[in-house]
């Protein structure tokens, strides 16, 4: 026993005495071991993954940046619908993928060259639903108040409110969209199943809107059962978070939108007050008696032509079980960088434009920034409009013609595949005369090749500064 003492016991002398560690000085300054420079960021992947969540193999985020780096990515999704409906051509006659339906819409997605400013108008009515004499009004005054905070953010709450009354609708319908998923995927348990049947039933009824705080707590009633029931699953998950989130969208309240528009209306003078009320009181009425709802219900030839044979797509693609998973998956993609292309990333007004001239396809994409500054616009401009036009004609290649307007002075430049430029330089040659027909003078021309296609970013240099997310506060 004395020798495993012997053994354990530390050799050290017991009076030697231990300098205690020394600790860090706070007063003293900091040193950095290695001053080299950063040369790489850190990697954004795995911070963005909450705005992609519902989007498998990372999917989403190279659709997203795809939008940003090449501003012909709706065209060259056309195309690909395009390619998919020759394909369908080709298979056997009792195949029963391509239906009579899905023959009319791929042709009605191609319009004949005379069409062109028809479409154009119907893509620009529906860009934003602030549309009528309120809406010019509080532009109006929005620009002669360019300068005052204030102002500016009473317009913008405002706006907030008037979309808070106007998209009721659309978020019971987005509820009872969630709900339908669940449904389908918990198939299999009868007891939820029913009970999703019944409520999404009774989101579709045309009063749900009254009933609306029963309806949420059967819903979150049934959300919590859905959550410990065995088919309970990672994408299940995220259905149910989109509905919650829809859910506390929904606002009854009207004090939102008289208190907003009381707040602006003390910002205004004698005159512009009375017109702010008299149009704030008709958009009221026209909002209680449904003119809005009516309106969209029947527009008939209002309606874009190319967008509604896109929505049919989705539909009919949703709707058909014997579709192969790689085609699906394929449209899927397609479609989601159409829809998406027009959003809070690239905030310009966007065009989609698909010809046929007697056997040529032609797809033509369109990007205005009518806003420009002088990071847009050329030479010492300060303001003007600036065009970007992405055209790709079959068998021929890509073409980028980029227009900036300013004073009446339309600038022009236009690049060609290689070896048309000199093919185009008659054509260049009659802008001067075909302009003076519309009060517009000829600015600075340019006529080259393209070798490899702009970005967005490279084209509109303000884009940057004009991105915003939604974390953003107006």
């Amino acid at each position: 026993m004395s020798d495993i003492l012997k053994v354990v016991t530390p050799m050290i002398n017991k009076n030697q005495s231990i300098a205690p560690k020394q600790g860090v000085n706070p007063i003293s300054p900091f040193t950095i071991s290695d001053p080299s420079r950063v040369m790489r960021t850190h990697n954004q992947t795995e911070l963005t993954k909450q705005h992609t969540g519902m989007h498998q193999n990372g999917d989403a985020p190279v659709l997203l940046l795809s939008l940003l780096k090449d501003p012909a990515v709706a065209v060259s999704y056309l195309k690909n619908i395009f390619m998919l409906e020759e394909l369908f051509k080709l298979l056997p006659a009792n195949n029963k993928t391509v239906t009579p339906e899905i023959e009319q819409i791929f042709q009605s997605l191609i319009m004949h060259p005379g069409d062109i400013k028809k479409e154009l108008l119907k893509q620009e009515n529906a860009s934003t639903l602030f549309k009528g004499e309120l809406f010019d009004f509080l532009r109006k005054i929005s620009n002669s108040q360019r300068s005052t905070a204030s102002v500016q953010r009473a317009i913008a709450t405002l706006l907030k409110s008037l979309n808070n009354v106007t998209n009721k609708n659309d978020i019971l319908d987005a509820v009872a969209n969630s709900l339908a998923f669940l449904e389908t995927s918990l198939a299999s348990n009868e007891a939820l199943s029913s009970r999703l049947s019944a409520l999404i039933a009774s989101y579709r009824k045309k009063n749900a809107g009254d009933r609306f705080y029963q309806l949420k707590e059967q819903t979150l009633t049934i959300v919590k059962d859905v959550e410990n029931s065995l088919l309970f699953s990672p994408k299940i998950s995220k259905v149910l978070s989109i509905i919650v989130y829809n859910l506390s969208r929904y606002n009854d309240s009207s004090s939102f939108f008289n208190e907003s528009s009381y707040r602006l209306r003390q910002m205004l003078g004698p005159q512009d007050q009375k017109k702010f009320i008299q149009l704030i009181n008709q958009y009221s009425k026209d909002l209680q008696a449904g003119v809005f709802k009516n309106q969209l219900q029947t527009s008939g030839d209002v309606d874009s032509t190319v967008m509604d044979a896109l929505i049919k797509l989705v539909n009919n693609q949703s709707a058909n079980d014997d579709i192969n998973s790689a085609e699906a998956a394929s449209i899927d993609k397609i479609l989601h960088s159409l829809l998406s292309s027009p959003c809070n990333f690239t905030p310009l007004l966007h065009f989609i434009i698909p010809v046929v001239y007697e056997d040529i396809k032609a797809f033509a994409e369109v990007w205005i920034n009518p806003e420009s500054d002088e990071k847009d616009m050329p030479g010492d401009v300060e303001s003007g409009k600036h065009f970007l036009l992405v055209i790709d004609i079959d068998h021929i290649g890509r073409f980028e013609a980029e227009l900036f307007t300013h004073d009446n002075i339309v600038d022009f430049y236009l690049f060609c595949p290689p070896g048309y430029p000199e093919k185009f330089e008659e054509m260049m040659a009659r802008l001067p005369k075909v302009l003076s027909n519309l009060n517009f003078k000829l600015g600075e021309t340019k006529l080259s090749r393209l070798d490899n296609g702009r970005s967005l970013m490279e084209v509109f240099k303000s884009l940057p500064y004009r991105r915003v997310g939604v974390d953003v506060k107006i």
